[in-house]
Parts: C-alpha cells; structure tokens; sequence
C-alpha cells in the first residue's frame, strides 16, 4: 500500500488549500508542505487554510510575514485554524472553515508520506470534490527514506498503522 497518493492539480480546481500541519515554527516537512501550497496559490489565487491548533497568537506575526513575503500568498486569503492538534481535527475544521468561506473543492499540500491518511479522511470528512496535490521531488525538504532509518522506521510504521485504522474504522464513525 502506497502512502504517495497525490496527482497533478489541474491549474483550474479548487476554491482552497488546506495545509494540515502548518504551525507557526515549521520544520522542514511544513515547509515543503507550504512551499507546494505557495507554488500552486501561484497558478490560481485561492483562500488557504493554514491548519494547526500549536500556533500561538504571539507566533502569529512572524509568520504571517513569512506567508505574505516568502510564500507570496495574500494577507486576505490566508484564514486560521487553530483549534487542531490530529490530522481528523485538520480535515473536519478545515471542512467548517471553508463552508464560512463557501468553499467547496479543496487541494490539499501534505507531504508524500501523510498524503494516504489525509486522503481517507478527506473521503471520510469533505463535502465537495478534493485533489491531493502531488509533492515535486525538487520540493522535498529532506530525503524521507533517511528519517525512516533513522527512527528505525518508526515514523514510517506509524503512518501506516494510522492510515490502516482510518480503513478499517471508515463506516464505524460519524462525519
């Protein structure tokens, strides 16, 4: 089972981004997951949920300058959620985010390795269409295979696990 499921993203799709996991201090998975939001905000001006309930609003201001001037996304399109801490609370916050905005078909910038688990659970949670947005290999931060090895795997295994439980647990929860 693969966890690459992302696609190419027709220049057209989507009325919103949503980056699962984008806190204020990103480590180098967020900032490949923000740079491939950047490069298709880009192509088509969206509104973009920056998903992540550990950015505290202190932490905010620095960012915010960092999305508007490296990332190049519009101060107006950037709205926050702050109240996840799990990848289901991401896609069901961003789902009530993006109907406030009438918002219906999503992108969504994750990277290569939590993209299975994110597709489950948009299936899972989004009212309207979605794309998981495929990660450039010259987007990568750091080579992911090395941080498997490094943590025996553990990361790896994990991701599996949770994507697993997220199949086998579908039909037995409620949107």
């Amino acid at each position: 089972m693969p966890l690459k499921i992302g696609g190419s993203i027709p220049a057209d799709f989507g009325d919103v981004i949503i980056v699962p996991g984008s806190g204020c201090n990103p480590g180098r998975g967020t900032e490949e997951r923000l740079n491939l939001a950047s490069s298709l905000y880009q192509i088509k001006k969206r509104k973009v949920i920056l998903s992540e309930g550990t950015c505290f609003p202190h932490e905010r201001k620095g960012f915010i300058k960092r999305m508007t001037t490296e990332w190049k996304i519009d101060l107006e399109d950037i709205i926050w959620d702050t109240l996840s801490l799990t990848t289901q609370d991401n896609i069901k916050n961003s789902q009530i985010l993006a109907k406030d905005y009438d918002c219906k078909n999503a992108v969504v910038c994750t990277s290569p390795f939590h993209q299975m688990r994110c597709g489950i659970l948009m299936f899972k949670h989004w009212d309207g269409d979605f794309k998981i947005a495929a990660m450039p290999k010259d987007m990568l931060e750091m080579e992911k295979e090395q941080v498997y090895i490094d943590q025996r795997g553990k990361t790896l295994k994990e991701e599996y696990l949770k994507s697993i439980y997220e199949l086998v647990f579908f039909f037995s929860t409620e949107k």
